[in-house]
């Protein structure tokens, strides 16, 4: 027995022979008419539709033969498909490829075979049409030419079968888009017959499941040549209006109408999609909206900055005129006229930041000035969380509220401050003066009591000075009077020095420092202030870490910054105080906390020194499990 050689092409032919989806599939009658026809014509017990896979022929049908399939190196069809050309077999016996086949010597005993093969649009042989006999025999010509015509059937009703399956498939993904639209959409042909709904178009004109399909649109909607006005205006592009359609209760809808033609590769109409929107529900869910706005302090809204730079607010709630003077309208294609309104000295930031928010889609948080035209200047918050979209645009969810009672109030607190702080300066540096040079013996020996009276007097006034001192730094960032002198800093040297100053305070409290290697970058800073930032972090770490614990100083490149922590192993930061920890005087209310002394003001004076020169500082912290915190500066010829 000889093996059927291999085709050249055979890895081309198996994927177009698993293309077609056959292979293991069920029995088909129409494939089974086929192989009955055959068999009667040809006066065969057998005709089968085999395929030739990589290791077997498998039958699509057959006809006379109880197996399903048969292992490849057997099969007589593997030899039609490699020679690619119809095989006929007078006697098996007497054809040396066969005599000794399993096939032909035991069951099903073939003698006679004849097979053609099945091609695909490519010539591809993908298997045969073939008809045995247990008994010798020879084909006439009519037999055979009725072959090949039931074998070019043959491959056309796989090609039929595979588009029907295409098709089907298809037909469940539009029905499942449609079912998904979110809207009602009804699919017409050219006459304004229904031909497809999804179920928001039964549900929103009260059909049930396939009762639409048959009915005509102009007969759904309430105003008389609407449609043939629509579908003239279609010739250009779809086309949108409002109208209203009739509900199968007789109730009158007010929709959204959106109307696109459907056409052929050759442009030839074959229907259209309609898309309707029930405005009755956006105008109660926009009612319902403006209620719940009124109730809000400031301007509820949504801003949309497109991908070309272009930005409106598609909504803004009626507090829009007490904030910024403008009108919902005004507003909702170009937000020009609100964007003029911001003070000028504020205007840069606000884009600004917007722009990170849009890049990041982090939430967008700022106060700055706007320019009312009845009220003049105002102060207002904004806080927005950003939405892309899927065109690229970003929209923005959020609200604007004024806040110029509240700065006005601080403006007052701090001038109070600030005055009282000058004042009280001079007589508490001449009383701790005074006092160091009592305890000093400058005035002779006190006695031991006097002694800790003066020493407790002391420690308080130097407190009190440090207070004052964190006061006026607060009243001169917060007013910009505190200068800054960037320039780029070796950060070793610069943590150096930092670990080295605060080494005693540490050793006080029993803790180590650490600096972690592999810190060879620059920052752009101001050394002093950072240095300030530095001191107060460090301070914190030991103050709140126990005996024996170390406390670690590192600096990390990453992304255009260098990323600077201080970590230590204390106790945490309990969640309640998290949000809280940068607000002036915070201080946690624990009793431990509370007896390791401090103003409150460390980490205030640290934010705003930090973001007064780029950057930005935070810190993660798991209660019980200690505390990092960290702060991100520019890294010197990185763009960040």
């Amino acid at each position: 027995m000889s093996q059927a050689p291999i085709p050249a092409n055979e890895q081309e032919r198996l994927d177009a022979l698993h293309a077609l989806e056959l292979l293991d599939s069920p029995a088909e009658a129409m494939f089974d008419h086929i192989t009955a026809l055959a068999a009667q014509i040809c006066g065969t017990p057998i005709a089968l539709i085999s395929l030739i896979d990589a290791q077997r022929q498998w039958f699509k049908s057959r006809v006379g033969l109880d197996v399903e399939q048969t292992a490849r190196e057997l099969a007589f069809c593997a030899h039609a498909v490699a020679a690619d050309a119809p095989l006929e077999v007078d006697n098996a016996l007497d054809d040396a490829r066969f005599r000794d086949n399993p096939l032909v010597t035991s069951d099903p005993h073939i003698r006679f075979y004849a097979g053609v093969p099945l091609h695909d649009a490519r010539g591809l042989a993908l298997g045969t049409l073939c008809v045995i006999d247990r008994q010798p025999r020879h084909l006439d010509s009519h037999q055979r030419a009725q072959l090949q015509h039931l074998a070019h059937l043959t491959w056309e009703l796989f090609e039929l079968r595979l588009q029907a399956r295409r098709q089907a498939e298809q037909s469940a993904m539009h029905q499942a888009m449609l079912d998904n639209a979110g809207s009602a959409v009804l699919v017409l042909d050219p006459q304004g017959r229904v031909l497809r709904s999804n179920h928001e178009a039964q549900q929103l004109l009260g059909y049930s499941p396939g009762d639409l399909e048959d009915r005509y649109l102009p007969q759904l909607l309430l105003e008389p040549g609407q449609y043939e006005r629509l579908c003239t205006a279609c010739s250009s592009g779809p086309q949108s209006t409002e109208g209203q359609m009739r509900a199968r209760s007789g109730q009158h809808l007010p929709v959204r109408l959106n109307l696109s033609p459907i056409r052929a590769e050759g442009q030839q109409l074959q229907g259209y999609l309609l898309v309707a929107n029930d405005l009755s529900q956006r105008e109660e869910a926009r009612q319902r909206l403006q209620r719940i706005a009124a109730q809000l302090p400031g301007m509820v809204y949504q801003y949309l900055l497109r991908a070309d730079g272009s930005s409106c607010f598609p909504y803004a709630s009626a507090g829009i005129r007490d904030v910024y003077g403008c009108t919902p309208e005004e507003v909702s294609e170009d937000a020009g006229p609100l964007l003029a309104r911001l003070h000028p000295d504020d205007a840069p930031q606000v884009h600004a930041a917007i722009a990170r928010s849009a890049a990041s889609l982090s939430t967008w948080h700022q106060e700055y000035r706007v320019l009312h035209p009845l009220h003049g200047p105002l102060w207002v918050e904004g806080r927005a969380a950003p939405q892309r979209l899927p065109g690229g645009e970003t929209l923005w969810h959020g609200f604007i509220s004024d806040i110029s009672e509240r700065k006005r109030s601080e403006q007052l607190q701090n001038e109070f401050v600030s005055t009282v702080s000058h004042e009280l300066r001079t007589p508490l540096t001449a009383i701790a003066g005074s006092l160091g040079l009592i305890n000093g013996g400058a005035l002779g020996a006190v006695p031991e009591q006097m002694q800790q009276m003066l020493e407790i007097a002391q420690s308080n006034s130097q407190r009190l000075r440090k207070l004052i001192d964190d006061l006026l730094d607060i009243d001169k960032l917060v007013a910009g009077k505190m200068r800054f002198d960037l320039q780029p800093l070796a950060l070793r040297p610069l943590l150096e020095q930092a670990l080295h100053n605060n080494q005693p305070y540490a050793e006080h409290h029993g803790v180590r420092l650490l600096l972690l290697p592999g810190i060879g970058c620059q920052v752009t800073a101001d050394a002093q202030r950072l240095e300030q930032v530095l001191a107060n972090l460090l301070a914190n770490a030991a103050k709140f870490s126990a005996a024996g614990q170390s406390v670690e100083l590192a600096a990390v490149p990453g992304d255009g910054w260098v990323r600077i922590s201080v970590r230590d192993q204390g106790q945490g930061i309990a969640p309640d105080f998290k949000p809280r920890i940068f607000s002036k005087f915070a201080q946690a209310d624990a009793g431990d906390t509370r007896r390791q002394g401090g103003t409150g003001l460390g980490l205030a004076i640290s934010k705003e020194i930090i973001e007064h020169m780029g950057g930005r500082i935070g810190f993660d912290s798991v209660e019980g499990q200690g505390s990092t915190f960290w702060l991100d500066l520019p890294q010197v010829g990185v763009q960040s």
